[in-house]
C-alpha cells in the first residue's frame, strides 16, 4: 500500500546530509533594543518544492518558506517590504493585534492601499504578546504562491508558561521552558502546481469551487504520490461512497480528489469541467522532491514544535510515529495543556506541542493527512534523533496511528479543541452590548459555484481590496450593510456564524486584530436573537462562558444532515477597519468576507506617511538601510 514508499523517504536519510537550519534573514537589532529591523525581497521566480516541473512562485528574500522574524514582547518591528513581483502585493501579519497600529495590518481595501510593483512599504507595528504566528500575502490569493514566513515572540518570563499543569517538578519545568524557547516551525500545507490566478481561473472556466492538490507539503518540501487505483477504493471514505453514485465513473479521482461536478459537494449548478486542464483534477504525475527533517537532540529531554497551516484549502491533520504530544500552545496563547495522539491544524491555526524525548535514538515519520472529504492525500516528514542513522522499524507502517487517507489504524486520543482553555485563565463578559449574525453559504444561481456569502446577502468582491482604504474615511460617511459592519470602542459584539445545512465542509474564520472567545457551537437552526435567549433555551452545557478557548481562529462544525452554528465574542479594544473572513482562500476570493468597522466612536488618526497620496513607500539608494519616506507613486 501507500505507505510502503515511506520507507524508501526516511531509509534515504542516512545517505545524504540534511541542514534544518532556518533561512538567513535579513533582521537585527539596531542600537535601540525595542526596535528589530526586518527586509525581505519578493521575487517571482520558477520553482517547485515537489521535483517535477517548476511554476512560477513568490520567493522571500530567496527562500519558500520566508526568513522567520524573532523579537521578545515588547519591542517594536520595522518590517520593510520591496516588491520585485510582477503584481501588486501587502503583508499580513497573522495574529498581531495591531493595537495602535491598524494601518500595518496589511489588508487592501481596508488598511492601505496595495504596494504597487516596484514599490516598497514599511509596516511599523508592537509585540505585546509572545507566541507564534506568521506574516504571509493578504491580496488576491498570493498566499498560495508561497508569501509566508513565521513570526516567533518570545515571553517576558518563563512564569507566564503552563508547564506547572504537565509537571509539578521544576527540573522538567525547566526543560521544557527551555524547548520552547527553542521551538521549530513547520508550516503543513496543501501544494498546486498552478498559480493562485491560474487556479482561480480555472474556477470560474469550469464553474466549480476548486479543491484538488498536488502534494502536502512541509515547510515548504514534498513530493506527488500517486496511488493505485486498488488503494484508492481501499481509501475511499464510506461517507462519500454514496455520493459519487451521481457521477460516472462512480470514483474519485486518480488524483484521490472527489470529482469536481459532484452535486453533493458543488451544489445546484452547471458545470464545465471539460475547460480544466487534465491534470487539475484527473491526473496524477509522481514527482519527488526533498523531505524536511526536523533534527532533536535527546539529552534535552523534549522538543517543541509549532505547526502552521498557510494552505489554500486542505484542512490537515498530523501525528508523529512514536511519540504523543503535549498541546501547549494555540493561535499564539498558551492553554491548559492536553496530552494527544493527533492535532488538526486548519488554514491559518497555530498549535505548539511538547515533545519527550524518550524514544529509541532513530528516524520517526511526521505525517500530514488532508482532514477533509475531498481528498486523500498525505505528506511526510522526518524527526529525527541527534545522530540516529535509520528509521526506528523496517516496517514504516508500525507505529503509525493513521492512514494515508487520515484514518485511524488504532485507538487514539485527538486534540480537544472546545477544551483549549487559556492560560492563565481569562474569562469573558458574562453578556455582550450587540450580536450580529451571519450566514454561510454559497450565492447560488445565477452567481457561480465558486462564489460564497458570509453575510447570507452579498460577496466580499476582490475589486474591493482596490478601493479607498476604509480606515482612510470618515467612518460617518460609511453606510453599514451587510458587508460593513460598525462597532463601538469598549462593547462586548457576539458573532453568530450560521452554516446552512444539509451538506457544507468546516469554514476556518479568522478575525483580524481581535483574539475571541469561542463560547459554544451546535447543530440544528439558530432561532435566537442572542445568546442568553439561546443559553436560556438549551441545555446547560452548550456554552461555555467561564474559560472558554481564546484564539484569532475559530472552524465551524461541518454540517452532514443539518445546519449548524458558532458563537464567538470579543471586546473592541482596537478601533480600525479590520477583515473578518474564511481562510480558505478559494472562499475568500469567492467572498465569504466582510468589514468590521471596530472603535467607530474612538476612529484613529491615521499617520500623514500612511494617509497621503495612495499609502508609504521608500525607494532605497541601498538595502539594509531606511530612507525618507515619500509617496508611493502607484
Amino acid at each position: 500500500m501507500a505507505f510502503s514508499r515511506l520507507l524508501a523517504i526516511i531509509s534515504c536519510l542516512s545517505l545524504a546530509v540534511f541542514s534544518t537550519a532556518a533561512p538567513s534573514s535579513s533582521h537585527s537589532l539596531d542600537r535601540r533594543a525595542d526596535v528589530v529591523h526586518f527586509e525581505v525581497t519578493l521575487t517571482w521566480e520558477d520553482y517547485s518544492p515537489v521535483g517535477g516541473t517548476p511554476r512560477k512562485m513568490i520567493m522571500t528574500n530567496g527562500t519558500f518558506p520566508g526568513p522567520p522574524l524573532k523579537m521578545k514582547v515588547g519591542q517594536s518591528v520595522e518590517f520593510l517590504v520591496h516588491n520585485e513581483l510582477p503584481d501588486a502585493t501587502t503583508i499580513h501579519f497573522h495574529g498581531i493585534v495591531q493595537q495602535g497600529t491598524p494601518w500595518s495590518d496589511g489588508v487592501p481595501g481596508l488598511t492601505q492601499h496595495p504596494i504597487a510593483p516596484g514599490s516598497s512599504f514599511l509596516y511599523k507595528w508592537t509585540a505585546d504578546a509572545s507566541g507564534v504566528y506568521f506574516y504571509h500575502a493578504h491580496y488576491r490569493s498570493q498566499i498560495m504562491d508561497g508569501l509566508y514566513g513565521a513570526i516567533i515572540i518570545s515571553p517576558a518570563s518563563k512564569d507566564d508558561k503552563p508547564f506547572s499543569l504537565i509537571n509539578d517538578d521544576p527540573y522538567y519545568q525547566d526543560l521544557m521552558s527551555a524547548a520552547d524557547d527553542e521551538l521549530q516551525t513547520l508550516f503543513i500545507s496543501d501544494y498546486n502546481k498552478y498559480t493562485s490566478a491560474e487556479l482561480h481561473q480555472q474556477e470560474q472556466d469550469a464553474n466549480i469551487d476548486f479543491a484538488c492538490a498536488d502534494a502536502i507539503i512541509i515547510n515548504g518540501k514534498g513530493s506527488q504520490i500517486c496511488l493505485s487505483r486498488d488503494e484508492l477504493t481501499a481509501y475511499t471514505s464510506p461517507k462519500v461512497a454514496p455520493l459519487l453514485a451521481a457521477v460516472s465513473p462512480s470514483q474519485i479521482t486518480d488524483k484521490g480528489c472527489l470529482p469536481p461536478n459532484l452535486p453533493a459537494t458543488q451544489g445546484n449548478f452547471t458545470f464545465n469541467i471539460e475547460t480544466l486542464p487534465s491534470d487539475a483534477y484527473f491526473e496524477c504525475t509522481p514527482s519527488s522532491g526533498p523531505t524536511e527533517v526536523i533534527t532533536v537532540d535527546p539529552a534535552k529531554g523534549f522538543a517543541a514544535l509549532t505547526f502552521i497551516n498557510p494552505g489554500g484549502y486542505e484542512l490537515l491533520k498530523f501525528t508523529i510515529d512514536g511519540h504523543r504530544m503535549w498541546v501547549y500552545g494555540v493561535d499564539g496563547g498558551y492553554v491548559t495543556p492536553q496530552l494527544v495522539d493527533q492535532v488538526v491544524v486548519n488554514n491559518g491555526d497555530r498549535y505548539s506541542v511538547l515533545i519527550e524525548l524518550n524514544q529509541a535514538p532513530a528516524q520517526y515519520a511526521i505525517r500530514v493527512a488532508n482532514n477533509g472529504l475531498n481528498q486523500v492525500i498525505s505528506g511526510f516528514g522526518v524527526l529525527s534523533y541527534k545522530d540516529s542513522t535509520g528509521p526506528a522499524s523496517e516496517d514504516p507502517n508500525a507505529l503509525a496511528i493513521m492512514n494515508f487517507a487520515g484514518a485511524n489504524t488504532t485507538t487514539f486520543v485527538p486534540y480537544n479543541d472546545n477544551k483549549a482553555a487559556p492560560y492563565p485563565p481569562s474569562p469573558p463578559a458574562p453578556t455582550a452590548d450587540v450580536t450580529y449574525q451571519m450566514n454561510i453559504k454559497k450565492l447560488g444561481q445565477p452567481a457561480g459555484a465558486y462564489q460564497w456569502t458570509l453575510s447570507g446577502v452579498q460577496s466580499f468582491s476582490t475589486e474591493l481590496e482596490d478601493q479607498t482604504p476604509l480606515l482612510f474615511e470618515d467612518p460617518a460617511s460609511v453606510t453599514e450593510s451587510d458587508l460593513i459592519l460598525k462597532t463601538t470602542n469598549g462593547t462586548w459584539v457576539d458573532l453568530v456564524i450560521k452554516t446552512q445545512g444539509p451538506l457544507a465542509q468546516p469554514h476556518p474564520m479568522h478575525k483580524h486584530s481581535n483574539k475571541a472567545y469561542v463560547l459554544g457551537k451546535g447543530v440544528g437552526n439558530w432561532t435566537w436573537n442572542t445568546v442568553a435567549e439561546a443559553a436560556a433555551a438549551l441545555p446547560a452545557n452548550t456554552f461555555n462562558f467561564q474559560n472558554p478557548p481564546l484564539r484569532d481562529g475559530y472552524t465551524t462544525t461541518p454540517n452532514e444532515q443539518n445546519s449548524t452554528w458558532m458563537v464567538i465574542r470579543y471586546q473592541v479594544v482596537n478601533p480600525g477597519a479590520f477583515l473578518f473572513h474564511c481562510h480558505v482562500q478559494t472562499h475568500m476570493f469567492g467572498g465569504m468576507a466582510m468589514a468590521m468597522l471596530d472603535g467607530v466612536d474612538q476612529w484613529p488618526e491615521v499617520p500623514s506617511e500612511y494617509a497621503s497620496g495612495n499609502g508609504i513607500s521608500t525607494k532605497l539608494a541601498k538595502k539594509g538601510k531606511l530612507h525618507p519616506l515619500h509617496q508611493n507613486k502607484h
